[in-house]
């Protein structure tokens, strides 16, 4: 039989039945290489069982627990608190900063787009009605017939 049909773990926990356990100790008083094998699991054994047994915690903390947050004062101290600070004072600045507006010039540049405004309206509509009698002309000379089509 070759040496990887042993389980050596299960020898050294105790796992195997009677014949497989005879079996894997006569091979083992054969062979050096299993032997070596069946001394370093044993000693990892041993070497478990010298450390405490321990009760796992009952909860598992999670960086949401309060125990990770920062406290209220250091949300000073993060770039992002830094970047929203400085676009808050920009635009408080911004706003108390403007000149002064004249209602006067601010009425005055309405009156003159709201009369360029109109005037290319009435331009439009001119031209649209004078395009509209030369069709109607047009529909009137070949319903007359005198306009040869």
């Amino acid at each position: 039989m070759s040496c990887s049909n042993y389980d050596w773990n299960a020898y050294a926990l105790g796992e195997m039945t009677g014949a497989a356990r005879g079996e894997a100790e006569a091979h083992a008083a054969s062979c050096a290489a299993c032997r070596e094998e069946l001394a370093g699991t044993r000693l990892m054994l041993d070497a478990l069982s010298t450390l405490r047994e321990e009760e796992p915690p009952r909860r598992i903390a999670f960086v949401s627990d309060k125990v990770f947050e920062p406290r209220w004062w250091e949300i000073f101290r993060t770039p992002s608190f830094a970047g929203a600070l400085l676009i808050a004072m920009a635009i408080l600045v911004h706003a108390f900063a403007r000149p002064a507006v004249d209602q006067k010039e601010i009425q005055t540049v309405v009156a003159r787009a709201v009369a360029d405004v109109q005037a290319n309206y009435q331009k439009q509509l001119l031209a649209d009605y004078e395009e509209y009698q030369k069709q109607e002309r047009l529909n009137y000379m070949k319903n007359a017939r005198l306009v040869r089509q």
